[in-house]
């Protein structure tokens, strides 16, 4: 186990460099690659612009997720070979560089709680996601992801454009 968790760590809490030395302890040899404790339920992650970079991969038991104000990160993965997260609440805030989401729909099978605001490289949303927007309690997004879902007119619409044009 890395220096600075402890084995049972199921929250943590990151702002600016108050805990970056514990996260950076838990660095992968890649350097760019985060792994986080394997029992964390919880992770906020706020102003640590440029100080996090690369992947963060995301343990098992993780439901919250909130990131804000980050400018480093390019992914979000779950580790490989192990079940996926089954996020409850995803917040992503003023994530300059974050460009990919996990694409498992074990990821978003439990969420509830959505906001993606001021993420500009991330250009599309994993379908998995897309297709649980509608039952979700909550949903703020960008508008580039809001354009993207209602840029798909339905065939009524379509239909109905294509009629009154042909109307002299």
């Amino acid at each position: 186990m890395p220096a600075g968790w402890a084995p049972e760590t199921r929250s943590h809490y990151l702002q600016k460099q108050k805990s970056y030395q514990q996260l950076a302890a838990a660095t992968a040899p890649t350097a760019r690659e985060h792994l986080l404790p394997p029992h964390l339920e919880s992770l906020v992650i706020l102003n640590c612009a440029g100080m996090l970079g690369g992947t963060l991969r995301l343990p098992a038991p993780l439901k919250e997720l909130r990131i804000m104000g980050n400018s480093g990160l390019t992914s979000l993965e779950c580790l490989s070979g192990e079940h996926p997260p089954s996020l409850e609440i995803l917040l992503l805030e003023r994530c300059s560089t974050l460009a990919s989401l996990p694409n498992e729909p074990q990821v978003y099978r439990s969420l509830y709680f959505l906001r993606i605001r001021g993420c500009p490289a991330i250009k599309k949303l994993p379908r998995c996601l897309r297709q649980r927007l509608g039952s979700l309690d909550y949903k703020e997004l960008d508008a580039q992801h809001e354009g993207m879902l209602a840029a798909r007119p339905s065939i009524f619409a379509t239909f109905n454009k294509q009629m009154q044009s042909s109307i002299p």
